[in-house]
């Protein structure tokens, strides 16, 4: 078996963090966001302005129940038993400023699972960090990353589009790029990539 290098997305890959900010928004604000459309950059259901709606999830940020957000047991234990054969990393979209607190969780939920977390913000290259640490394999949940990290030289077989979410069941999924909805799903890709 081959030893792959596995770039993992963090927010509604290893968290499920966009089911949580709109819950915790629409109890907050009293909104009716629907996830469905939560990902779209024009969705009025926020019901406010955009520097506005930043500075709401960013509160939203600041709460206990989003510094408890955590992986499902599923997750853990598959990870867990991928880091045994493989070089894991997390690249996540999140600020510099979340480090701390992303950290903090993967230490008390994967415990030496991932050699590296990689925060790239809200407008850095996951494609650029993917080709830095030669990643293999990219997991996330968002088909704009994959493809980002597919032009920066990622094997378009080590895409893999993670989840059912509304947001990413809808996109036009690129040539090559592999849907996952579990991380069972993903478990098999990894090992079927791995024999090859």
């Amino acid at each position: 078996m081959g030893r792959l290098v596995i770039a993992v997305d963090c927010d509604d890959v290893l968290v499920r963090t966009t089911p949580y900010f709109v819950d915790a928004y629409n109890k907050t604000y009293g909104t009716n966001v629907v996830l469905e459309y939560a990902h779209q950059d024009d969705y009025a259901g926020w019901g406010t302005d955009r520097s506005t709606l930043e500075s709401r999830l960013a509160e939203l940020m600041g709460t206990d129940e989003y510094k408890q957000l955590s992986p499902s047991a599923e997750e853990v234990v598959v990870l867990t038993n991928l880091s045994k054969d493989h070089e894991l990393h997390v690249i996540t979209a999140r600020r510099a400023h979340e480090r701390e607190l992303t950290q903090l969780m993967l230490d008390t939920y994967l415990p030496g699972v991932f050699t590296s977390l990689e925060l790239v913000g809200f407008t850095g290259s996951k494609g650029e960090v993917c080709r830095r640490i030669g990643a293999t394999v990219l997991i996330d949940d968002n088909v704009r990353h994959l493809e980002d990290a597919v032009k920066h030289g990622l094997p378009s077989q080590g895409a893999i589009l993670f989840g059912d979410y509304p947001w990413n069941v809808q996109e036009n999924i690129s040539a090559g790029v592999i849907q996952c909805a579990t991380w069972h799903d993903v478990s098999r890709e990894v090992h079927g990539l791995a024999r090859q």
